[in-house]
């Protein structure tokens, strides 16, 4: 990918124009579309993994800016990590499960900051989707065979790779996904939190959804 991280420190401007084009366009199938954004970087030592659908526009543009000033991967990886209210959620949640005991970290708010070493987050598909020129919402991600192909490409390499950590993740989609891969090529994942809610505001169920699968992600993470 070393040819798409100089294209993004040759541009003059980081707007929408510059940044989904052609010149990013990874791979397109009707209305779905995979760009390239600096994604790229992997924590080795993480002990426990976060996984979301897809990153979105304002993740990508960040990205772009970042590496583009002359930012690392790892600081892409740093800033874009669930801003805002979805981080508020999901700190609580991880510890109420006493993610931060386990860590031995003081909060689980930490995993954002200090203690980002034992923190591995990424996607999916670790790259933006459009549908329609819109954020994809994951709407039937199973079904879509350009993103499955993609993420049993990519993404099955990282599950594997991250199979003995505590893997958590946000939201139906990415849990059943996730369940999916496990079944299909047997990888006997030793922590994995299938059924926590995804931490947005948008989720009306989300507290409801976690009260109903905290004992069995609980039991898990005692016996991992």
């Amino acid at each position: 990918m070393n040819n798409f991280i100089k294209k993004i420190i040759s541009l003059n401007k980081i707007n929408h124009k510059t940044i989904v084009n052609k010149d990013f366009l990874i791979e397109k199938d009707k209305n779905i579309e995979i760009y390239y954004a600096p994604f790229d970087y992997v924590n080795q030592k993480a002990k426990i993994m976060i996984v979301g659908i897809t990153p979105g526009f304002q993740q990508m543009l960040q990205s772009f800016e970042i590496i583009n000033k002359g930012g690392s991967l790892k600081k892409v990886k740093d800033y874009s990590s669930f801003k805002g209210s979805m981080r508020i959620g999901l700190i609580k949640y991880l510890d109420e499960l006493k993610i931060n005991k386990i860590l031995k970290i003081k909060s689980s708010k930490s995993l954002f900051d200090k203690d980002n070493e034992y923190l591995h987050t990424t996607s999916l598909v670790k790259y933006p989707v459009f549908d329609k020129g819109k954020n994809y919402p994951g709407a039937n991600i199973q079904k879509k065979e350009l993103l499955m192909s993609f993420i049993e490409k990519n993404f099955l390499k990282e599950l594997k790779q991250f199979k003995n950590t505590i893997i958590i993740p946000l939201g139906n989609t990415v849990s059943s996904t996730i369940d999916y891969l496990e079944k299909k090529y047997n990888l006997n994942l030793k922590c994995f939190l299938k059924g926590f809610p995804h931490p947005s505001g948008a989720n009306a169920r989300k507290n409801i959804q976690f009260k109903e699968n905290k004992s069995k992600m609980v039991k898990l993470l005692k016996n991992r």
